[in-house]
């Protein structure tokens, strides 16, 4: 289907997901189109206890080494700093960016992000630390000092050089995206529909309908916008250019004495080994790992011709699974990094872990564009694990494609036929293969 005119903009409208991607744009075509009726679905009201969009803690940062993200990034961050709602959930404590510094693609990214920085920041807002003591004590005071590298797993130290931009920030994601579905919520055009997921798209002689829930409701829609995440390939064939997969997070719960002792420090994120670590908040300490991840495939009924089935990888959940537990190598890994970055932490029990999916590209690029296939269905999702910062501007971008009014630029970035292959700069993983969950995953006693 060819993008809307903006003059015959679709009189109904269904979105498929009330996340970021979802309710970002309900915002916008209620504002730029109040006369088109918008239907919001998931799952569960938002916020969505599993959704990828709510969490405890989110990163809001421009440190990015591509300048088309690095700038959107930094006009979202903002309007997140001047929104009087917002803003009271943000806290601007900088984040830490470091690696090993031995030669890899992690090391050559990181001085990338380093100098992108450099060019778009105020010098005064940047803090180098050029070995793994400046890095340590950034965390635990001028005194401290790093453990001894011999006594550290593989006997070699990983947090060795680092920068801060202290103009970054963490958000609390799940009171924010409450906030942007209170806002929905006083727009007489939008209306949600909670509580039944979405069996299917309708689609008869490729052009879709509408949508039936699994309840046997039916939906009617001139267009169908899926934001639904990692829940994605399950309604609309997608073929390679997304890929679910799962990532490790995990909670420590701190002292008051550690909550105060480690309140100002920043978000601290290494490239080299993927443990990103927030600061205190509500009592507890997030982690989780940029791993290469976990897949969970399932057989689907082919959404463009039901007699066919496609192989997908679909999330598993704390909603699905309630009892599932992280992999015990990817709690190794985290506490190794530990032992090295955060030692009193290193042993303490884990209060709750979870695997938080995402739906990746290839290059970590969204994925905002009409279906190739079916009329009628648009696309935002494909956030890769770095979509949430830009929620004040991601819904009006969707709905300059939906127009066909998007900038070029980002139209061929964020296009469906993009090159399948490539690398994920904006968002990076560790390199390998995902894993199947089913095999390596464990339960609660």
């Amino acid at each position: 289907m060819s993008p809307q005119a903006h003059n015959s903009f679709p009189s109904t409208v269904i979105i498929i997901g009330a996340g970021v991607f979802g309710l970002s744009t309900a915002l916008a075509i209620a504002d730029r189109h109040p006369r088109t009726k918008v239907t919001v679905i998931d799952r569960l009201p938002p916020p969505v206890l599993d959704g990828t969009s709510v969490d405890t803690t989110r990163c809001i940062r421009a440190d990015y080494a591509d300048p088309i993200y690095a700038k959107l990034a930094k006009q979202a961050q903002s309007i997140l700093r001047d929104d009087p709602d917002l803003s009271k959930h943000m806290f601007q404590q900088g984040m830490t960016f470091a690696c090993d510094g031995q030669p890899s693609r992690f090391t050559d990214l990181w001085k990338a992000l380093r100098a992108l920085a450099e060019s778009l920041h105020d010098p005064k807002d940047l803090v180098a630390m050029p070995n793994r003591e400046s890095v340590f004590q950034r965390i635990h005071g001028k005194d401290a000092q790093p453990p001894a590298a011999d006594t550290l797993p593989g006997g070699k130290s990983r947090w060795n050089t680092a920068y801060c931009n202290l103009d970054d920030a963490f958000i609390d994601a799940e009171a924010s995206i409450k906030i942007y579905y209170e806002r929905c919520l006083t727009k007489p055009s939008i209306s949600f529909e909670c509580g039944s997921p979405v069996e299917r798209i309708r689609i008869e002689e490729s052009v879709s309908k509408g949508i039936v829930l699994e309840n046997g409701k039916e939906i009617r829609a001139e267009l169908v916008l899926v934001a639904a995440g990692a829940w994605s390939g399950r309604l609309i064939n997608l073929e390679q250019r997304i890929y679910p997969i799962g990532h490790e997070v995990a909670w420590i719960k701190v002292t008051p004495e550690e909550e105060q002792r480690w309140k100002h420090m920043s978000i601290t994120t290494n490239l080299s080994t993927g443990l990103n670590m927030f600061p205190p908040y509500n009592s507890e300490i997030k982690i989780l790992r940029r791993s290469p991840g976990y897949k969970n495939t399932i057989q689907v009924p082919d959404p463009e011709d039901r007699s066919k089935t496609l192989e997908i990888s679909y999330p598993r959940t704390i909603v699905s699974n309630p009892t599932d537990v992280i992999p015990l190598d990817a709690e190794k890994a985290m506490r190794e990094n530990l032992r090295e970055i955060m030692p009193p932490l290193a042993d303490r029990p884990f209060d709750r872990t979870k695997i938080c999916w995402i739906n990746t590209t290839p290059t970590a690029d969204f994925l905002v564009a009409p279906h190739p296939r079916v009329a009628g269905v648009h696309l935002a999702t494909g956030g890769s694990a770095h979509a949430w910062k830009f929620l004040p501007v991601i819904g009006d971008l969707v709905v300059d494609s939906m127009e066909g009014t998007l900038s070029p630029e980002l139209a061929a970035k964020w296009a469906y036929a993009k090159e399948k292959s490539g690398k994920d700069e904006n968002a990076p993983r560790m390199d390998g293969k995902p894993e199947e969950l089913r095999d390596v995953v464990r339960s609660k006693p």
